[in-house]
């Protein structure tokens, strides 16, 4: 289930990324928004990535998912005229948000990353991806861009 999830939110964030936004401008703290989204997104996968579970590190999981969440609401209130294809695409992103981050928590305490490699390894191409979208993002939006 959480491959399909995965797929299905590397699918959409690209659609976002490479047919939406590049139709409008942003502003820079629309650009460090986005961004900043992202490495939050991106620090509670690392943690069940690559450090194995305890209830200390459950707590600071938690905590970064919260964190997570928090930053992607606050995008609402500089998306206000979009087009409502990217709007139905950002509905799906915020739901797929909690859902992925609550499925990784499930596999990381259930220790299901130590005893399926191939299913660890489809994570880290994930977490693999999730760079290379925050690179993108940080190329593309500063350097690129209305230039």
């Amino acid at each position: 289930m959480l491959i399909t999830l995965l797929l299905l939110h590397a699918v959409l964030v690209n659609i976002d990324d490479h047919v939406f936004n590049n139709k409008r401008s942003h502003s820079k703290f629309e650009t460090l928004s986005v961004i900043t989204d992202g490495v939050f997104f991106i620090l509670p996968q690392l943690v069940a990535t690559f450090i194995a579970y305890s209830p200390t590190w459950g707590i600071i999981y938690k905590a970064l998912g919260a964190i997570s969440m928090a930053s992607i609401i606050k995008n609402e209130y500089f998306h206000k005229n979009l087009d409502t294809r990217e709007r139905v695409i950002h509905a799906c992103l915020y739901v797929l948000h909690p859902i992925i981050l609550f499925t990784f928590y499930e596999s990381w305490t259930n220790n299901y990353f130590v005893t399926n490699t191939n299913f660890w390894m489809v994570l880290l191409l994930y977490v693999g991806m999730g760079f290379k979208t925050i690179s993108y993002q940080v190329i593309y939006w500063n350097y690129i861009a209305d230039k």
